[in-house]
């Protein structure tokens, strides 16, 4: 058993709802739900912008809703849901229409969320994407308020830079506010080229953050945050080495290949998959993957990786490589 940095259990693994109710149809989502649950899962992720990429968005949050009440499992769970990215012009989820991070968005995007998922509270509610139109001290004072009111229990964000996750911290201590305690980053084994990165910008902001060499400083440093990693697995690519892996978002460079070859390599001395010493890996360092799968095989993967302990030469040997 794993737990935020705060203290609250949660399990070893967080499961990403993101594609339940569309792309997932309703009956192998609530499989897989059940599945997780009965592994010792209890850490669900959401939003409520999912998927309006291929449908309204909202669906993940009216499954996982549903799945709940009809297990009565609610108080077993940790739910995580998000605010910040849902469009507001339907049929149309482009950048920029998203609702942002405003007071008004924030309180707004809040309520539709407690009815989607037919809850009282949210366990832990993000800023999905930072929003640099809106004044930092705004969205800090939103979320701030809505601990208070006991709406949601923890405050996080999502998709931010190291400096503004700092400054928002900051505001909220000047504030007296409940800060920001978790921080979902895109992470994995694999460095990406930073340069590839850049000029991906969303409302004057970066859209796009890995959680590099400065986030994990900063989490060094503050043991209070604790990092959650989506697509810890490259959406398949580790599994496919004929694939290559995504130019967009900075993996295929030579110093990637090169790791690939050295996490390959252990994997086949331990008898796991690449995927598997990827979320090991990760647990290691203390940080919680979010897995998103859309079949009882791939999480039956993914549940397996939580026992698979990595002695200190074989981390040594991953970090070094």
């Amino acid at each position: 058993m794993a737990s935020l940095r705060n203290g609250k259990q949660v399990g070893g693994l967080c499961l990403g709802a993101m594609n339940f109710g569309t792309s997932t149809p309703a009956d192998t989502a609530m499989a897989i739900l059940d599945r997780f649950v009965e592994a010792g899962g209890t850490f669900v992720d959401t939003s409520n912008n999912y998927n309006q990429w291929v449908g309204h968005g909202g669906e993940s949050e009216e499954l996982l809703g549903q799945w709940m009440r009809a297990r009565g499992n609610r108080d077993d769970l940790v739910i995580a849901t998000k605010c910040g990215a849902r469009t507001t012009a339907p049929g149309d989820p482009g950048d920029a229409h998203w609702e942002g991070l405003s007071t008004s968005a924030v309180g707004d995007a809040v309520k539709g969320s407690l009815a989607r998922l037919g809850v009282e509270r949210i366990d832990l509610y993000y800023a999905h994407i930072d929003d640099r139109r809106t004044p930092l001290e705004q969205t800090v004072a939103a979320f701030g308020e809505l601990a208070a009111d006991g709406v949601v229990d923890l405050v996080g964000c999502s998709n931010t830079a190291t400096w503004r996750l700092d400054r928002a911290r900051q505001l909220a201590a000047a504030l007296g506010v409940a800060p920001y305690s978790v921080i979902q980053q895109h992470s994995t084994y694999l460095w990406p080229n930073p340069p590839a990165l850049q000029g991906v910008v969303r409302r004057g902001s970066p859209h796009f953050q890995h959680a590099g060499i400065e986030h994990f400083d900063y989490l060094s440093e503050h043991p209070d945050v604790t990092l959650v990693a989506y697509q810890p697995l490259l959406t398949g690519a580790y599994a496919r080495p004929e694939r290559p892996f995504s130019a967009q978002r900075g993996y295929a460079h030579p110093t990637a290949y090169v790791r690939f070859e050295t996490i390959r390599g252990v994997a086949g001395e331990l008898g796991a998959t690449v995927n598997q010493v990827v979320l090991a890996w990760l647990m290691h360092h203390g940080v919680l993957p979010l897995v998103g799968v859309s079949s009882i095989a791939q999480l039956e993967e993914a549940l397996a990786a939580v026992e698979l302990k990595l002695d200190p030469a074989v981390v040594a040997q991953l970090d070094a490589a």
